[in-house]
């Protein structure tokens, strides 16, 4: 029996290259003869009418590249915050108590830096300004572009790494920041040494942060909702990446078979 995946994609408040991006979104349309990825996409801030539970209901997984919360200016500093509404933090947790899966792709780990929870939902924050998380404050998070890295396997009977090997070179824009570990299933662990002194570029005082963590792939739960992250994803060396494919195709797949359907 052949299955079709419902899957929404949330973009906007991060740049990124659309066209090779796109064509990869293309390519994971059939991940295996039997089954069909069905994508819709949206983008903020029209994606704050959809996702909500009345009208995300027919999405299977809803997958963020997005970053929202963050405005990029000319100034000192270069960032300005701001939150989500009351409305969208209202259904996006009611997203999460009805059971949607929730994939979160790269630079998404750095939306709505002002909304504490989100990081819970996620598992980790990326800093623009310092900030305070589970009470110990912390300088501006790091980000090195197109950086060569050994991956490691974690948890290798878990069905996202289904077809990867143990350990795999993938070349990415590496994060240093905060991760919560202790509330993360580990499943993807980099060789880098995330060090202040190995980034160029990063939030306010970033050259201050501690070593950051090696991981680079999670889940975990949340409320009812399977959540995943994965750092890789800033261009094409990543979009053309087979490791990359197979890592999300498989990520879609499983979060999709987790999905709790509404009750009628």
């Amino acid at each position: 029996m052949s299955q079709r995946i419902e899957a929404l994609l949330v973009t906007k408040g991060h740049a990124f290259d659309r066209e090779p991006f796109f064509q990869m979104i293309d390519a994971l349309k059939h991940p295996s003869p039997d089954v069909l990825v069905h994508w819709t996409h949206v983008e903020h801030p029209a994606a704050e009418a959809v996702l909500n539970p009345e009208h995300a209901a027919i999405y299977d997984v809803i997958v963020f590249y997005d970053m929202p919360g963050v405005v990029f200016k000319q100034g000192d500093p270069p960032f300005e915050l701001y939150p989500p509404s009351e409305a969208y933090k209202a259904n996006f947790m009611a997203l999460l108590e009805q059971g949607k899966p929730m994939i979160f792709l790269h630079h998404a780990i750095g939306a709505w830096p002002l909304w504490d929870e989100f990081t819970d939902i996620v598992g980790g924050r990326f800093h623009f300004l310092p900030g305070r998380l589970q009470g110990k404050d912390y300088p501006g998070s790091g980000y090195r572009f197109r950086t060569q890295q050994n991956i490691t396997v974690l948890n290798t009977g878990h069905p996202i790494v289904e077809g990867i090997p143990a350990t795999f070179p993938i070349r990415d824009e590496a994060y240093m920041f905060p991760v919560l570990e202790d509330d993360v299933e580990p499943l993807l662990r980099s060789d880098f040494s995330f060090t202040a002194d190995q980034f160029r570029y990063g939030g306010i005082n970033f050259k201050q942060h501690e070593p950051g963590s090696q991981l680079v792939g999670w889940t975990k739960t949340y409320k009812n909702s399977s959540i995943v992250y994965l750092q890789f994803g800033h261009d094409e060396l990543a979009y053309n990446d087979a490791h990359y494919q197979q890592l999300l195709s498989n990520a879609i797949q499983w979060a999709a078979k987790t999905n709790k359907p509404s009750q009628p």
